[in-house]
């Protein structure tokens, strides 16, 4: 770890998230350098600059957060670590140049390597509904663990998950200096410029266009609008044709199965259409092949 980092460990968790606010957290990264699908730079800017309450904990953060301790087994289990218990508590490690950079990580560990020694090495644990490889990490998830070892000084991560609460998977991380050189930057022009400074980031998504339409007002399509509108146009027509053919297909098979409440082929059921309270739906079930 940096000798020159600056450690700060708020007495509560509500203490912590005023801190963070002076700042630019790792969870933060992505939506600066519009790689988030959550967040977008202008959606970020609004809670950064005070216009927007701050985002209640949900019921997925809260069993993110309950289920940190089960993902540090897995991790320790897999590969004979030993996450730092003192590190599990809300702490927050600030870059003492760059003030704005503040990076709270799940746990700080010791990893074991292949000749019996150990060293120093970040945890950062995900539980999520999602299926995830080791071959395509999310964008978002690896500009946090690059700004995490930026700011922190310990050049090793290791990225766990816990995905639909029984496939758990990690990779370790390395440091690469010249993409996290590249997110600081986006960082500190981000935070001066945008939140510092006031100036409003350009739109990414639709979503950040809050304000209301003017009476009146046209725009002339260029040749890109007139190319998506085009495709639009062809999509939607598909779209039409394929649900016309999805309820033709369905009535078929209502007409088929008549009072059955199920298909079945070798045993395994193909589809159903069960009396309920909500009425009876037709569901289609996935076949042996297509769960794999």
């Amino acid at each position: 770890m940096r000798r020159d980092v600056i450690k700060v460990k708020p007495e509560d968790h509500e203490k912590w998230l005023s801190e963070r606010e002076k700042g630019i957290g790792a969870s933060e990264v992505g939506a600066v350098v519009g790689l988030s699908p959550f967040e977008t730079p202008f959606s970020l800017w609004l809670k950064k600059t005070g216009q927007v309450p701050r985002e209640e904990e949900n019921i997925a953060m809260k069993m993110g957060h309950l289920l940190e301790p089960v993902i540090v087994q897995l991790w320790e289990e897999q590969t004979g670590g030993k996450a730092v218990k003192a590190s599990a508590p809300d702490i927050l490690y600030i870059d003492p140049q760059n003030t704005w950079r503040r990076v709270t990580p799940d746990r700080i560990a010791w990893e074991t390597r292949d000749d019996g020694t150990r060293s120093r090495c970040l945890l950062e644990l995900k539980s999520t509904i999602t299926d995830v490889s080791e071959d395509e990490i999310p964008d978002h998830w690896l500009c946090q663990v690059q700004y995490q070892m930026e700011v922190t000084g310990i050049h090793v991560c290791w990225l766990c998950w816990l995905s639909k609460g029984r496939y758990f998977g990690c990779v370790r991380i390395e440091y690469d200096a010249e993409f996290s050189t590249w997110l600081c930057d986006k960082v500190d022009r981000y935070w001066l410029d945008n939140v510092v400074g006031g100036v409003e980031p350009d739109p990414i998504a639709a979503s950040d266009i809050i304000r209301p339409s003017e009476d009146g007002v046209t725009v002339e399509a260029d040749s890109e609008a007139e190319e998506q509108l085009s495709e639009l146009r062809a999509t939607k027509d598909t779209i039409a044709e394929l649900e016309a053919k999805s309820g033709l297909l369905t009535d078929k098979l209502k007409l088929f199965m008549r009072e059955a409440e199920a298909i079945v082929s070798n045993g395994q059921v193909l589809a159903t259409w069960k009396t309920g309270k909500r009425g009876r739906p037709f569901l289609l079930k996935k076949t042996k092949q297509e769960g794999r």
